[in-house]
């Protein structure tokens, strides 16, 4: 088998055929029921919220990959996004607007058409906020059900903050089981 991109393949041409219309499934139908969970941070409050949000899932037993927008290639995570049916975005705001390299990330889902997927948003905010605004738009343009209400902390994440994140992973990874 030689698509138009890529290795070609050159045994077990049933294997590779099942791989690719399971690949294709995803389009129409529910994805696994897992999590990913794409986040960025530029002072480390948002990773702090991460953290916490992770503990939260780990607690439900509902499996999550992780993946930090600033630090890994799009290619690397655009597979999760397609394969996996819980989205969990963790940003910061950045002058009012989202972190600039996730709404870049959703955008290249929007192209891809990565939709109907339940989502959540975490993130925090100094003075002003403004990234739950965008992410309510972004959402609604892929499609993606909004399945919590955000979890935005101003500045550093205080104990209660932190306790609210485990409960904000738990209560998401719950949604997933239960979908």
């Amino acid at each position: 088998i030689a698509p138009s991109h890529g290795v070609v393949w050159r045994k077990d041409p049933a294997q590779v055929i099942n791989w690719y219309a399971n690949w294709a499934s995803y389009a129409g139908q529910a994805a696994e029921k897992g999590i990913i969970l794409v986040y960025g941070s530029m002072y480390g409050n948002t990773a702090e919220l991460m953290e916490a949000v992770v503990q939260g899932i780990a607690s439900e037993c509902v499996p999550v990959e992780v993946f930090d927008v600033a630090r890994t290639p799009f290619s690397l995570i655009l597979p999760s996004l397609y394969t996996q049916r819980g989205v969990l975005i963790g940003a910061p705001t950045y002058e009012r607007k989202l972190f600039p390299p996730m709404t870049a990330l959703l955008a290249l889902a929007e192209l891809k058409e990565i939709k109907h997927k339940t989502a959540a948003y975490f993130g925090s905010h100094s003075w002003g906020g403004g990234a739950v605004k965008q992410v309510n738009s972004l959402f609604d343009a892929l499609e993606w059900e909004m399945a919590l209400e955000p979890l935005d902390v101003t500045s550093g994440p205080a104990c209660k903050d932190l306790e609210a994140a485990k409960k904000f992973g738990a209560e998401f990874a719950r949604l997933i089981k239960e979908s």
